[in-house]
């Protein structure tokens, strides 16, 4: 069905959402722009999808894409009209991002393309102030444009799942689990750039399975771009989908030995630059050595996010830290400018103490794993300090009944030999590391880790037994998987 098709036999449907528009438009004037914006979303994909070779996929992708869309649609109205955030203190990069795009509309309404003093540490905000230049300047529209950056994701993920040997069955259920996946909800409903950091992840872990199973330039400078892209907007998680790609290169290419090596060696030295456009140095050295370093990781771990308890027993060390290893603008937290005290304060409460325990190797270790259990298995009940952090408890326990089939699908494959899953278990793992060494706020934590659970959801499938017996009766109507 191409997209004339799909308008012409949806008349009834389109019709319908025109006299919506009209009244939304009456009782609320951004409502009705941002109704008229997801259209053009919405024809946008399916003008691409259109492109797509089997018919029987293109309608499970344009059924997975619309259920997806509008969830996070609901999902962008309920936050925007209520305002419920329970978890900032009213206060987040959101706002920063917000008022920097709407200064950057302001410009180029004013033919001034200059972002000199705006102070954004990437580009987020300007994707979003030109997309304010177009309709208007108000969040909602920022919210809607991540709600389909969510519904992109989401055929990646299937994409994934279809690319692993899944069938459209497998992939369909994967991305509707990953589309409700409670922090995604959440963090993809509002104006943060976790949507598009989600988005280039999944992205690149996709060409990264193409890649290893049949290379072509082509898909190498696709990854390329999204890489770097990746790691502009948060960088270690860039560098967790480039060492991933790097890794499971050299273990499981369906090359030869002798043409696998030469092959990686030239990559790996291409990849190299992808760190060097964003300023941080070939293979982010300015990064590494910024941040791997004692000092910082001790300051991250132990006072950053230091619960109010411990706030005072830190002071001394706070003014000792050097504040030139803890820059603002490009921090392992959240890439942003400063938030203010309130904000600061509200992510303490939701934050454990783990030591560095540099003083010895043996206690590093012993600690840094047992921060990696948190950062992967947490919250747990006896860290919730607060009435409103029983929010979270949801999503532990979704994640621990994924988990469970996410383990049995590893085991499977392994026993299968099916090699291609490793780039996912890599990633997650690269990205668990790294909030680990330096995160202990579960709040910032279950925000950052979305794209490790994400790839380990797409193992889901694996370690289900009977997913071709599980019925959808409502869309085998519209159509058949």
């Amino acid at each position: 069905m191409n997209i004339l098709e799909f308008f012409s036999k949806n008349k009834k449907l389109i019709l319908l959402y025109c006299l919506s528009l009209a009244v939304f438009s009456l009782i609320d004037k951004v409502l009705g722009i941002g109704m008229i914006f997801i259209f053009f979303l919405v024809s946008i994909f399916f003008f691409f999808i259109d492109k797509y070779k089997e018919e029987k996929q293109k309608k499970v992708l344009g059924a997975l894409f619309l259920i997806v869309f509008f969830l996070h649609v609901l999902a962008v109205l309920f936050l925007y009209y209520t305002g419920f955030q329970p978890f900032s203190g009213g206060y987040g990069d959101y706002v920063v991002y917000q008022q920097q795009a709407q200064e950057i509309a302001a410009r180029v309404h004013q033919g001034n393309f200059s972002l000199q003093g705006i102070g954004i540490s990437h580009y987020y905000s300007v994707i979003v102030g030109y997309i304010y230049s177009l309709t208007v300047p108000d969040m909602l529209i920022g919210q809607l444009f991540n709600a389909w950056l969510v519904a992109l994701t989401v055929i990646f993920i299937y994409l994934i799942v279809y690319e692993m040997g899944g069938t459209e069955k497998d992939g369909f259920l994967t991305g509707l689990i990953a589309g409700v996946y409670p922090s995604l909800v959440f963090y993809g409903s509002l104006l943060l750039k976790d949507a598009l950091v989600v988005l280039l992840s999944m992205f690149g872990l996709f060409l990264t399975i193409k890649i290893i199973k049949n290379f072509s330039a082509l898909k190498f400078l696709g990854f390329f771009i999204v890489l770097t892209s990746l790691i502009h907007f948060r960088f270690y998680i860039g560098y967790a989908l480039m060492f991933s790609f790097i890794i499971s290169w050299f273990l499981m290419s369906n090359f030869n030995l002798k043409k696998r090596i030469i092959y990686g060696i030239i990559m790996v030295f291409i990849l190299g630059f992808s760190t060097q456009f964003s300023g941080s140095g070939y293979y982010g050295y300015s990064d590494f050595k910024r941040f791997l370093n004692t000092k910082t990781i001790t300051y991250y771990r132990e006072i950053v996010y230091a619960p109010p308890a411990k706030i005072l027993s830190v002071q001394s060390q706070t003014t000792n830290t050097p504040q030139t290893n803890t820059p603002q603008t490009n921090t392992p937290q959240t890439n942003t400018p400063q938030t203010n005290t309130n904000s600061l304060s509200e992510r303490r409460t939701s934050s454990v103490v783990v030591k560095t325990g540099f003083e010895s190797p043996l206690i590093f270790a012993k600690n840094t794993a047992l921060s990696f259990i948190y950062s992967f298995l947490g919250p747990f009940p006896w860290q919730l300090t607060r009435l409103k952090h029983i929010l979270v408890l949801p999503e532990v326990i979704v994640w621990y009944f994924l988990l469970f089939f996410i383990i049995k699908g590893i085991i499977r494959s392994i026993k299968k030999q099916n090699k291609i899953i490793f780039p996912l278990i890599i990633f997650s793992i690269l990205v668990i590391g790294a909030l680990s060494l330096f995160m202990t706020n579960f709040g910032i934590i279950t925000r950052i880790r979305i794209p490790a659970f994400l790839a380990l959801i797409c193992l889901f499938p694996f370690g289900l037994e009977k997913i071709k017996n599980i019925k959808f009766p409502l869309l085998n109507k519209i159509f058949t998987i």
